[in-house]
């Protein structure tokens, strides 16, 4: 069998997989429950804001609200005018004068061309078709990992990640699709992982590491398709509006790391479940912070290189793959834990691959149930922000018992593979 298949029975129940207790199931419905009745305050508070005209809730998906904005802007007043900071903050304003906090445009033109035709409908139809794509992308992303798991479909669809990337109206369910195909297909369907790589070009910086795992596994096909695809999506954009709109972008993106990222403006800092964010919010100064930050980054880019050098279990390359690039990433807002969602699904199907113990195999159901949670807590010391933000410790964690498990199951496949020469030795 193919290391990029999903072992399954003969009734086509996943035997990688291990049963949830009842319990948690019912669980994870009442905390879907809760987020939607939240969801459901949230949106009748915004509404009546609107209709009073009176500041108060934010809109549902107030980051898709400058995507809105940024379209409009486009379409009436040019490209290059999204960077403006004036003209973007005078336009939320008028479209949106319920709520006076104003987001940043920071996307590459990449993102801005294909988000041009979003002001064509009014917000709330945008945002209505923006929550129907999204739960249907995060289907597509986590059905064939959601199977090996044997995770039932309750427990997948109330995952709070979802919920928060919805409630913000980031596309981190769009990348989280991209990359999932891109790391679970390079070895059998390498030029649709290719092009879902390339695409990610909409988010660079998730696409940093790509190359990297597909030359330790040779993967050259993924990996010239990916350069490929990005390549014709920049230069698409080149004919569109050529290198200035690249320009502005650059200047906005370097302006935004020193103030906003480095500086802390506007209280970020809380925002973000990194080990950077954490170092600068006790006062460490700005080259430890990186230099704290390296001390985690880098052992984790390692890891995962190691997993896909040896060919390792696909679902821990995956699961590696995903988890190192949110921990490169010194910024990291909290609704791109949504990603989160695939390397759980993938230890899940491991568990029964790699003998433990009792008591491992309680800490490790313990941490990755704490995972599950993540996102929601990541949101919620937003608002509360002495709770602090977890995944500085949860993540890197989550990285740890992935290359704990990987040196188990390469140690396994080697055995395995000694015991395989030595019987055809003893045949012959």
């Amino acid at each position: 069998m193919a290391s990029s298949e999903l072992p399954t029975t003969r009734r086509g129940k996943p035997s990688g997989g291990v049963s949830l207790p009842r319990g948690v199931v019912m669980a994870a419905g009442v905390v879907m429950v809760l987020q939607w009745v939240a969801l459901g305050v949230w949106a009748f508070s915004w509404l009546m804001s609107e209709r009073h005209g009176t500041e108060g809730m934010p809109p549902l998906g107030h980051d898709l609200r400058v995507f809105w904005t940024v379209s409009w802007i486009t379409t009436h007043l040019g490209a290059p005018a999204a960077f403006d900071n004036a003209t973007l903050d005078a336009a939320q304003l008028h479209f949106f004068p319920a709520y006076s906090e104003l987001g940043h445009w920071l996307y590459p033109p990449t993102f801005q061309w294909l988000i041009q035709p979003l002001s064509r409908l009014s917000y709330g139809w945008v945002y209505a078709l923006y929550v129907i794509v999204s739960v249907a992308l995060f289907v597509v992303a986590v059905r064939r990992w959601r199977v090996g798991a044997g995770w039932p479909w309750l427990v997948v669809m109330a995952f709070p990640g979802l919920w928060i990337a919805i409630l913000t109206g980031q596309n981190s369910v769009v990348t989280l699709l991209l990359m999932t195909v891109a790391l679970t297909y390079s070895g059998t369907s390498p030029v649709l992982a290719g092009v879902c790589a390339g695409l990610l070009v909409i988010k660079p910086q998730f696409a940093v590491l790509l190359p990297l795992w597909w030359l330790c596994a040779r993967q050259w096909r993924a990996l010239m398709t990916m350069a490929a695809t990005a390549a014709l999506c920049c230069a698409l954009t080149l004919t569109w509006e050529g290198w200035s709109l690249w320009r502005a972008f650059f200047a906005a993106v370097s302006a935004f790391n020193v103030e906003v990222v480095q500086q802390g403006a506007g209280d970020i800092w809380h925002a973000m479940p990194t080990v950077f964010a954490a170092a600068r919010l006790v006062g460490i100064p700005l080259p430890v912070a990186y230099a704290l930050y390296a001390i985690v980054a880098l052992p984790s880019i390692l890891v995962a290189a190691w997993l896909w050098a040896k060919r390792g279990p696909l679902p821990l390359r995956v699961a590696a793959a995903m988890t190192a690039t949110l921990l490169v990433q010194p910024y990291l807002l909290y609704y791109e834990l949504v990603w989160l969602i695939v390397p759980l699904l993938c230890l899940a199907q491991d568990r029964t691959t790699v003998g433990t113990n009792e008591g491992q195999t309680w800490l490790a159901g313990r941490l990755q149930a704490l995972l599950w949670l993540l996102p929601l807590q990541a949101y919620l010391a937003v608002l509360w922000t002495p709770m602090g933000q977890w995944g500085v410790v949860l993540l890197p964690a989550l990285m740890w018992l992935i290359g704990w498990r990987a040196v188990r199951a390469i140690r396994s496949q080697r055995a395995q593979q000694v015991s395989g020469a030595h019987n055809v030795a003893h045949r012959l």
